[in-house]
């Protein structure tokens, strides 16, 4: 139903004495028609009106919702409310554009179709769907205490602009900001709080989305609800956060998180749900099809600038398993007990059945520039770590390769460590490594600055040291370390720039250096 019929009908209710029950109505103006035109996990039923296809827009039910635009322009500075279930409080759809300004959304009525609501967007607060379909929001609140609610929700190629605006939900599977199947959302100055489980501050889901954020605050405080999870894009620049019942972030498949000049804190200090260790951050494939949509050959974290802080009490700032994966940190700090938690975990693993045991190994290029990196590293013997110090990066621990239980498919390099000319490792105990490669000029001590003795596995010294100390390399050892474009920060980001003609902002994040935007 088009929002002009809404409106006829409601004057005509109000005429006879009747009010509606599912919202207050706004006042709004309508305007031509445009011609310019880690989420719960599915529960292994299909949602009514759609397959749940992994990479293709298939929902062919019927949205609806209080404040509509469909097709048409709409503009609305109202209070707006929806109680009834599986119904949106603003919904824009078949190329239509709603502008939100001052605006006060409210959501409840509880919807229990995970896949509908974790998926396509049924039930949230706003949703956007359709390729020209754009939502344009400023200054306005949006609170949901509904479950399966989540906040702005951008589907199917939509469009949506939110700037200085909060969102508020409590209920489970309500996350702040959703995008699924190639649904855009670019935002500034959000203010985002969850307090549900599988409600994370910011998430794309099945389909991948692209989700751009900048100078914001979230919080949550539910379980499985990390600040960032991504099975598609996510990049976030001047981002602070706090969860204090999950980790940090957490990525499936073959997708992208970039944290750029942010500052993110988990709270947690156990493993969160069923995850088969505690960590700060947490980077897998399960078997659930979510991530089936991708963003490169691997998956690509990268930390720049920024400050992780994570209150584990065991397992691993970064836990890797069934996945291919670059991590890239740049001038960034990493918080947390490294006499507790390791660093870097690459690992198999027996459990939520991710991938096939004894073969569900990750691959995992890690760099740092101009980092100090403190923790052990721990790969197990199905596992391929390939680790940069590069640019004056100084990394203290020590590394291990575990020999993996059922050892199905086992790696013929575990760990491969490249330490370039002006790069150091100072090492916490004797440590293993399948390659080395060391540039001239390179340093491996003890914490006395004491050089190590490196050690062939057949006993030979590569390297005589005088460290108690030894690096036993059990493959090949050379001077020379190669780079590649896995090893590079990235220079290539989410456009902004419609965004920012449209609020006269300056949020770039080559120009928002400095948090100086509008």
């Amino acid at each position: 139903m088009r929002y002009s019929q809404i409106c006829r009908k409601s004057l005509a209710l109000l005429a006879t004495g009747m009010i509606l029950t599912t919202s207050t109505l706004p006042s709004i103006s309508i305007l031509a028609e445009d011609s310019t035109g880690a989420p719960a996990r599915p529960d292994g039923q299909a949602p009514a009106g759609g397959g749940a296809n992994t990479t293709t827009y298939d929902y062919s039910g019927t949205n609806s919702g209080v404040l509509v635009a469909n097709g048409s322009k709409v503009t609305s500075s109202s209070k707006t409310k929806s109680t009834t279930s599986a119904q949106n409080t603003a919904l824009v759809q078949n190329g239509g554009s709603l502008t939100l300004h001052k605006a006060n959304l409210i959501k409840s009525g509880d919807d229990n179709n995970g896949d509908n609501d974790n998926f396509y967007g049924i039930n949230s607060i706003l949703l956007a769907v359709n390729e020209r379909s754009k939502a344009y929001v400023s200054n306005s609140k949006l609170k949901a205490s509904s479950s399966g609610s989540n906040g702005i929700f951008a589907t199917d190629k939509a469009t949506i602009y939110a700037n200085k605006t909060s969102i508020a939900t409590t209920a489970d599977n309500s996350r702040g900001l959703d995008a699924t199947y190639n649904g855009n959302i670019i935002a500034n100055k959000m203010a985002i709080s969850t307090k549900g489980a599988h409600s994370a501050a910011i998430a794309t889901d099945r389909g991948g989305g692209n989700i751009s954020t900048t100078n914001s605050s979230l919080n949550t405080s539910g379980s499985g609800s990390p600040l960032l999870y991504s099975t598609g894009n996510i990049q976030v620049n001047h981002v602070t956060g706090t969860s204090s019942n999950s980790q940090i972030a957490g990525m499936e498949g073959l997708n992208t998180i970039l944290i750029h000049n942010s500052n993110l804190i988990s709270t947690m200090t156990n493993k969160t749900a069923s995850d088969p260790i505690a960590n700060g951050v947490i980077i897998y494939q399960s078997q659930s099809g979510d991530a089936e949509a991708t963003t490169g050959q691997s998956a690509h974290f990268e930390l720049s600038k920024s400050k992780l802080t994570s209150s584990i009490t065991s397992g691993s700032m970064f836990y890797l398993t069934n996945t291919s994966a670059n991590i890239i940190l740049n001038q960034s700090t990493l918080n947390f007990d490294a006499n507790k938690a390791k660093l870097l975990t690459v690992a198999g693993n027996s459990a939520n059945n991710w991938g096939t045991p004894g073969s569900n190994g990750a691959t995992v290029n890690f760099t740092g520039h101009k980092q100090t990196l403190k923790g052990d590293v721990d790969v197990d013997s199905i596992s391929t770590l390939n680790m940069y110090l590069l640019d004056k990066t100084n990394y203290t621990g020590k590394t291990a390769v575990s020999t993996n239980s059922t050892n199905i498919s086992p790696s013929t390099s575990p760990i491969t460590m490249n330490i370039s000319k002006n790069s150091k490792w100072v090492l916490t105990g004797h440590s293993t490594v399948t390659n080395l490669n060391a540039e001239k000029g390179a340093k491996i001590v003890d914490k006395d600055g004491k050089t190590v003795s490196v050690i062939s596995s057949s006993g030979q010294k590569l390297v005589k040291g005088k460290s108690k100390y030894s690096l036993t390399v059990t493959g090949t050892y050379s001077q020379k370390v190669t780079t590649s474009s896995s090893n590079k920060p990235s220079s290539s980001y989410i456009n902004r720039s419609d965004f920012d003609n449209y609020f006269k902002t300056t949020t770039a994040f080559v120009n928002n250096t400095k948090n100086t935007s509008n």
